[in-house]
């Protein structure tokens, strides 16, 4: 079994017990198929005893298929199932099929040419706990089942908006990232997610997000939201700690007076000159800046709080960047950054 970056594409054969030793090692573990030639009844029947023996550790993935179409009816040799991936194809039939997994925990679904808007009330969503949601060509699937996702604590949506509303109130829902998020969809549903955590708001377009707002979100993604010039008043997000915008480049100022973070990241903001309220931070404990028209002369100076454990800054001149890093580390301002983003 030959593993590639956590990945075992288009075994011949598996060995369930291997599978689970690797689990026990790594934590987790995809086995993937490319093309319906690569997998038969008794391939994924072991495949199926490993799923068993692993749970939701072990992801069954099947993608690509490129010329063909994906037949959902050799799911039936997966009941043991947990954690299934069927994304990155282009056709499928026997869809169905998926709803029938009586185990499945974990879902990313993507199907291109897919047109079928009800698709999620052929699944059992009240048991599902991890839902990824990619796009298909009309982006129309209808989300209002999503009502029955009482167990869901992570969900990601590309494309889809119709019926967004369904996921107010979800008991567990703490991860949401909505991607190519509709611009005449409004966002202050979020606000009555009670449990969420961490959004991401990755692709899109609109001017502003003065709509949105949460009492609960502690960590925010901004990613290349098109035209987004400002973020407003950040006291629209009390217990937010943790700041991440990147790839924003109508953003020329972001005021943090009504901030109390801990993290703060800005990538490729190359328009971005004023931070109004940044001396105010006084638990920011990790901070980076790069490509963005900040004064950075005068970040690398500055004096920052007893709190700062890491201050990462970057220029377009290596010469820069190299020799701020020594002034930084000279104040012990240049340790490792945690891997929150």
């Amino acid at each position: 079994m030959k593993i590639d970056s956590g990945r075992v594409t288009d075994p011949e054969t598996l060995s369930p017990r291997e599978v689970a030793d690797v689990c026990d090692k790594d934590g987790q573990l995809v086995v993937q198929f490319s093309k319906s030639e690569a997998y038969t009844p008794a391939l994924l029947e072991t495949l199926n005893e490993a799923c068993r023996l692993v749970g939701e550790r072990l992801q069954v993935r099947f993608y690509g298929h490129y010329g063909a179409r994906f037949d959902a009816a050799f799911l039936r040799f997966l009941p043991e199932t947990r954690n299934l991936a069927v994304d990155c194809l282009s056709w499928i039939d026997n869809e169905d099929e998926i709803g029938r997994l009586p185990k499945l925990k974990y879902l990313s679904f993507g199907v291109f040419e897919l047109d079928r808007p009800d698709f999620l009330t052929t699944i059992d969503l009240g048991h599902l706990e991890r839902l990824f949601l990619s796009e298909n060509r009309k982006r129309n699937f209808d989300l209002s089942s999503l009502a029955r996702c009482k167990s869901l604590d992570q969900l990601f949506i590309n494309g889809h908006s119709k019926g967004i509303h369904a996921i107010e109130g979800l008991p567990r829902l703490r991860w949401l990232t909505l991607s190519a998020f509709a611009k005449k969809q409004r966002l202050d549903f979020i606000d009555a997610i009670l449990p969420l955590k961490e959004l991401t708001l990755i692709l899109g377009g609109r001017d502003d997000i003065d709509d949105l707002s949460s009492k609960s979100v502690e960590i925010l993604k901004i990613v290349r939201v098109r035209g987004l010039a400002t973020m407003g008043d950040l006291s629209r997000f009390p217990a937010l700690s943790t700041l991440h915008i990147e790839d924003q480049l109508r953003l020329t100022e972001l005021g943090l007076n009504r901030a109390n973070l801990e993290r703060l990241w800005l990538i490729n903001c190359k328009n971005l000159a004023a931070l109004p309220g940044l001396d105010a931070q006084n638990q920011l404990r990790e901070f980076r800046a790069s490509r963005v028209a900040l004064d950075l002369d005068a970040l690398r100076d500055r004096n920052w709080p007893s709190t700062t454990q890491s201050v990462a800054l970057y220029s377009g001149s290596n010469k820069w960047n190299d020799e701020a890093r020594d002034i930084l580390a000279k104040r012990n301002l240049a340790g490792e950054i945690d891997q929150w983003v």
